[in-house]
């Protein structure tokens, strides 16, 4: 047994999903599955009951958490113990990441940062744009990286652009609107579709979408962070949904495809803080590293849509 697969158990358990418990630990969903499975082989017991959508724990699930938080609060004081000075000396920095950050490699750049700094205590969060403003005002944030429509920046933050972007419907190949070179607004109106929850950005930047096209905003799913859902449901034609070129480009596959609107949304990703803040010392060499690296990524290039195909 190792002491990161009790840590993944707890997370699952916590999560009741293997992608949110996956995104929250930085590591991909395969290898928190396979190291999951690999310590109920050397239990010899099944921790969760897995189903299409959730997961549960097992009678032998609870007591193995039951145990396994004691174990971790225990790593905790231990670190505490001997490491509170050095820790003490260190500046933080927190940051919050828009969902599936991960397919752009803006994610992997922070947590690249906080590798090479050795002055430095890092935490990186998943966010929607409205929970990390509140945590950016509250002091919970330093930072926050998120995406939105340059029209709908708030006064109190300080913008900084990393990538400049098309959103794309993302939709299934079979679906006869996936013919066409651009989606109308008619088009949207027949097209049910797979938001963020209510309370996210994502679910009210989308249904501006809908509203300046005075198109239908017929809605079939509410998920802000669940991949795995998303591309099942597109996969299998229950609902488009909408991405940026470069998250797109991770998504398609020969069952889905990604076309342009007629009427194009810019949806940008910026690096955020408060304007009475401005970032000095090791905070603007944050700043500064995210900035660099971000324009030298693969994953910003623009990409071409040809026969329902995106190429780079």
């Amino acid at each position: 047994m190792e002491i990161r697969q009790i840590y993944y158990v707890l997370e699952v358990a916590k999560q009741k999903n293997f992608t949110k418990a996956a995104q929250a630990l930085y590591v991909t969903q395969s290898n928190i599955s396979q190291q999951i499975s690999a310590l109920e082989s050397e239990l010899n017991t099944a921790l969760f009951v897995r189903d299409h959508h959730n997961i549960y724990l097992t009678v032998d699930g609870e007591r193995f958490c039951k145990y396994a938080r004691g174990v971790v609060d225990a790593i905790d004081v231990l670190m505490k113990e001997f490491n509170g000075n050095e820790e003490s000396e260190k500046a933080v920095i927190n940051v919050a990441v828009f969902p599936f950050s991960w397919t752009v490699g803006v994610s992997t750049i922070v947590k690249d940062f906080y590798k090479s700094s050795t002055n430095v205590v890092g935490t990186i969060r998943i966010s929607d744009n409205y929970c990390a403003y509140t945590d950016l005002k509250k002091g919970a944030l330093d930072f926050a990286l998120v995406k939105l429509r340059p029209e709908d920046k708030v006064d109190y933050l300080t913008y900084i652009p990393l990538i400049e972007e098309d959103l794309l419907v993302i939709i299934n190949r079979n679906n006869p609107i996936a013919a066409h070179h651009a989606i109308s607004a008619e088009d949207l109106s027949n097209l049910p579709v797979l938001v963020g929850e209510k309370t996210t950005n994502l679910y009210d930047d989308f249904h501006k979408i809908y509203a300046d096209r005075n198109a239908e905003f017929q809605v079939v799913l509410e998920n802000t962070f669940d991949r795995d859902l998303l591309i099942n449901m597109l996969s299998s034609g229950e609902g488009i949904t909408f991405a940026t070129e470069s998250t797109a480009a991770q998504i398609v596959n020969d069952k889905i495809t990604a076309i342009p609107l007629e009427v194009p949304v810019k949806y940008n990703t910026y690096l955020v803080y408060l304007q009475d803040k401005e970032p000095r010392g090791i905070y603007r060499a944050f700043v500064d590293y995210v900035v660099n690296e971000t324009h030298s990524l693969n994953e910003t290039k623009k990409i071409k849509i040809k026969n329902n195909d995106i190429l780079y």
